[in-house]
Protein backbone atom coordinates (compact mmCIF):
# COMPACT_ATOMS: atom_id res chain seq x y z
CA UNK A 1 0.00 0.00 0.00
CA UNK A 2 1.32 3.40 -1.02
CA UNK A 3 0.78 6.78 0.88
CA UNK A 4 1.42 10.42 -0.24
CA UNK A 5 0.42 13.52 2.36
CA UNK A 6 0.38 16.64 1.43
CA UNK A 7 -1.13 20.03 2.82
CA UNK A 8 -2.76 22.13 1.00
CA UNK A 9 -3.84 25.95 1.43
CA UNK A 10 -7.56 26.87 1.06
CA UNK A 11 -8.24 30.34 1.58
CA UNK A 12 -4.74 30.92 4.04
CA UNK A 13 -5.84 27.59 6.31
CA UNK A 14 -4.06 24.71 5.78
CA UNK A 15 -5.27 21.38 5.01
CA UNK A 16 -3.19 18.04 5.65
CA UNK A 17 -4.70 15.50 3.21
CA UNK A 18 -3.27 12.02 3.22
CA UNK A 19 -4.03 9.66 -0.23
CA UNK A 20 -3.72 5.92 0.53
CA UNK A 21 -3.84 3.33 -2.83
CA UNK A 22 -6.08 0.35 -1.79
CA UNK A 23 -4.36 -2.69 -2.86
CA UNK A 24 -5.43 -4.73 -5.58
CA UNK A 25 -7.77 -2.52 -6.32
CA UNK A 26 -8.75 0.67 -8.66
CA UNK A 27 -9.33 2.59 -5.29
CA UNK A 28 -8.23 5.17 -3.28
CA UNK A 29 -8.70 6.74 0.00
CA UNK A 30 -8.54 10.29 1.02
CA UNK A 31 -8.03 10.88 4.70
CA UNK A 32 -8.74 14.51 5.55
CA UNK A 33 -9.11 15.30 9.63
CA UNK A 34 -10.05 11.60 10.00
CA UNK A 35 -12.59 11.84 7.31
CA UNK A 36 -12.14 8.88 4.80
CA UNK A 37 -13.51 9.42 1.05
CA UNK A 38 -12.63 6.86 -1.06
CA UNK A 39 -12.44 6.78 -4.94
CA UNK A 40 -12.48 4.29 -7.37
CA UNK A 41 -11.34 4.69 -11.35
CA UNK A 42 -14.01 3.90 -13.26
CA UNK A 43 -14.31 0.96 -15.40
CA UNK A 44 -15.66 2.68 -18.71
CA UNK A 45 -14.20 6.47 -18.58
CA UNK A 46 -11.17 5.52 -16.96
CA UNK A 47 -11.66 8.81 -15.11
CA UNK A 48 -11.64 8.61 -11.19
CA UNK A 49 -15.58 8.59 -9.63
CA UNK A 50 -16.65 9.30 -6.06
CA UNK A 51 -17.22 5.77 -4.63
CA UNK A 52 -18.19 6.69 -0.44
CA UNK A 53 -17.83 8.84 1.95
CA UNK A 54 -18.32 12.64 2.49
CA UNK A 55 -18.09 14.54 -1.33
CA UNK A 56 -15.46 16.93 -0.67
CA UNK A 57 -14.85 20.17 -2.66
CA UNK A 58 -14.29 20.64 -6.49
CA UNK A 59 -11.27 22.10 -5.89
CA UNK A 60 -10.16 18.99 -3.30
CA UNK A 61 -11.06 16.57 -6.12
CA UNK A 62 -9.54 18.81 -8.91
CA UNK A 63 -6.25 18.38 -6.45
CA UNK A 64 -6.25 15.07 -4.80
CA UNK A 65 -7.15 13.59 -8.81
CA UNK A 66 -3.95 15.31 -10.14
CA UNK A 67 -1.80 13.79 -6.87
CA UNK A 68 -3.43 10.52 -7.92
CA UNK A 69 -2.99 10.63 -11.88
CA UNK A 70 0.93 11.89 -10.96
CA UNK A 71 2.01 9.31 -8.56
CA UNK A 72 -0.52 6.59 -9.49
CA UNK A 73 -0.01 6.45 -13.21
CA UNK A 74 0.03 2.55 -13.69
CA UNK A 75 -3.44 2.18 -12.29
CA UNK A 76 -6.09 1.98 -15.02
CA UNK A 77 -9.41 0.45 -16.25
CA UNK A 78 -10.00 -2.88 -16.99
CA UNK A 79 -12.42 -2.07 -19.99
CA UNK A 80 -10.95 0.71 -22.44
CA UNK A 81 -12.94 3.57 -23.44
CA UNK A 82 -14.47 2.18 -27.09
CA UNK A 83 -13.27 -0.86 -26.58
CA UNK A 84 -15.27 -3.84 -28.02
CA UNK A 85 -17.62 -5.76 -25.88
CA UNK A 86 -18.70 -8.42 -27.63
CA UNK A 87 -22.65 -7.25 -26.92
CA UNK A 88 -23.19 -6.43 -30.21
CA UNK A 89 -22.67 -9.97 -32.15
CA UNK A 90 -25.94 -12.19 -33.04
CA UNK A 91 -25.25 -15.29 -31.88
CA UNK A 92 -25.73 -18.12 -34.29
Amino acid sequence: MRNITFTLNVDGIPIKIKVRKVPKERRFQAIIDRDITEYAISDVTNELEHYEGPVLSDYLFQRISDVIKQYFPNTKAIQKVGEDDYENYDDY
